[in-house]
C-alpha cells in the first residue's frame, strides 16, 4: 500500500489512460519515435492554443460583465490546471510508448 495512492485509483486511472493513448497511438498508425515526438510537440501546442482560446473569452465576459471577474478567474485558473495536466499526461504516455512500444 503506498501512502501518496493508498486504494491504487491514481495507478488505476494512469493505467487506463495510457492503454487508450497506446490504441489510439496505434490506430492512428504511429510506428516510429519521431512520429510520436510530432504528436506530443503538437498536443502541447493544441493544448496551449486551448487555453489562450479560453483565457480571451473569460476576459471577454470579465470586460462584458465586470461583476463575474471572481468566477471568471476561477475559471479561468481551473482550465489552465486542467490543460496543463491533460498535456503533461499525455506527453508521459507519449513517451512511455516510445520506450515500450517503439524501442
Amino acid at each position: 500500500m503506498k501512502l501518496n495512492d493508498p486504494f491504487g485509483r491514481l495507478e488505476s486511472r494512469h493505467r487506463k489512460g495510457y492503454e487508450s493513448m497506446r490504441a489510439a497511438l496505434r490506430q492512428a498508425g504511429i510506428e516510429t519515435p519521431q512520429a510520436a515526438r510530432e504528436v506530443a510537440r503538437r498536443a502541447w501546442r493544441r493544448g496551449l492554443m486551448v487555453a489562450t482560446a479560453g483565457l480571451l473569452l473569460l476576459l471577454l465576459v470579465v470586460g462584458v460583465l465586470p461583476k463575474t471577474a471572481p468566477l471568471a478567474f476561477g475559471l479561468g485558473f481551473f482550465l489552465v490546471v486542467w490543460v496543463a495536466s491533460s498535456v503533461i499526461n499525455g506527453r508521459r504516455y507519449i513517451n512511455r510508448y516510445i520506450k515500450e512500444e517503439l524501442e
